[in-house]
């Protein structure tokens, strides 16, 4: 395991409001190295996004609660600094690429300001230094450098996710977030965005998490893949293992549901059933009542993690304790 860059532990985020609380992230902790991407990845409603607005400190004001755990950056505590000095470390230490390009970027400004405005927020340089470095990093991402005039509408949605990723790479973060970056593009736009984002993280060797549903492109761009459901992790390992050897009947049951070339099917399989309601959560196993191979206890009580395989590969699963019970 490479030297840690990003460190979560037991993690808890509710959203409060005066009718319900909602359990969006529950205890999870995730370990990410030096250079590492790791796929997080589970349908939507899991906790993924949420889980990236707590390690950025942009969690919805008033509403959206840290309230247990800890998330280190190289050591320091994130979720002890103040507003003030977040700012300092969104964009220089760590960015992040939301999840909808044409809501991501001011249509009253030209796209060279809005990369040049991360330049000068953290380096010290002139404004016609920024705009030379915003002029670089649209080279970088594939656009003519002087296209940097020209406003967000001016370009394609495609482009525009070049640009998003233009402004999150500007200072060269430690540690990159990518939200569901193709999800609003076309599967064509979508494999040349993957190649540019991988060619990127390996010139610079940018620890990343990537958010996505796309189990393809975690297993062309990850190192690590942690599956997600209803707020927790419900398996973790290398992209190598969770592929060619699923634990979770969760996990197993999404690569069930993707099609496939070497079988003939009539149907695809379905995962029974609804996510349960995160303002309501189980005490038991939040999977049990979608889950095919449920035991008597699943219902009664909620698993804890065990290591699965050696290596690393865990799973949050009754299958694989020697006994069960609360832990």
């Amino acid at each position: 395991m490479s030297e840690k860059i990003l460190s979560i532990k037991d993690l808890v985020i509710h959203y409060e409001t005066d009718e319900e609380v909602v359990e969006a992230v529950n205890k999870i902790c995730l370990d990410i190295g030096k250079g590492e991407v790791l796929g997080l990845v589970g349908e939507t409603g899991a906790g993924k996004t949420t889980t990236a607005l707590g390690i950025m400190g942009l969690l919805p004001a008033k509403v959206g609660h840290v309230i247990q755990g800890s998330i280190n950056l190289e050591g320091e505590d994130l979720l002890k600094k103040s507003n003030r000095e977040m700012r300092k470390i969104r964009g220089k230490k760590i960015s992040m690429i939301f999840q909808d390009p044409m809501t991501a970027l001011n249509p009253v400004k030209t796209v060279g300001d809005q990369i040049a405005e991360v330049v000068l927020l953290h380096t010290q340089c002139s404004k016609a230094e920024a705009l030379k470095r915003a002029q670089e990093m649209l080279s970088m991402v594939g656009i003519v450098p002087e296209r940097y005039k020209d406003y967000p509408h001016q370009f394609s949605g495609g482009m525009k996710q070049r640009i998003v990723i233009a402004i999150a790479l500007a200072c060269e973060p430690d540690l990159l977030i990518a939200d569901e970056p193709t999800t609003a593009l076309d599967v064509t736009i979508q494999a040349q965005i993957l190649d540019m984002m991988r060619k990127l993280q390996k010139d610079h060797g940018t620890s990343m998490i990537m958010i996505t549903h796309d189990l393809g492109g975690v297993a062309e761009m990850c190192d690590h893949c942690a599956v997600m459901y209803a707020g927790e992790i419900v398996e973790y390992g290398t992209t190598e293992k969770v592929f060619d050897n699923p634990k979770h009947p969760y996990t197993k049951a999404l690569f069930q549901s993707i099609p496939s070339l070497d079988k003939d099917v009539e149907r695809l399989h379905v995962i029974p059933g609804l996510v349960c309601d995160p303002s309501n959560l189980p005490s038991c196993c939040s999977f049990c009542e979608r889950c095919d191979v449920k035991k008597p206890e699943c219902s009664k009580h909620d698993p804890w993690i065990v290591e699965v395989e050696p290596g690393g590969h865990t799973a949050k699963c009754f299958q694989y304790t020697p006994e069960w019970g609360t832990k």
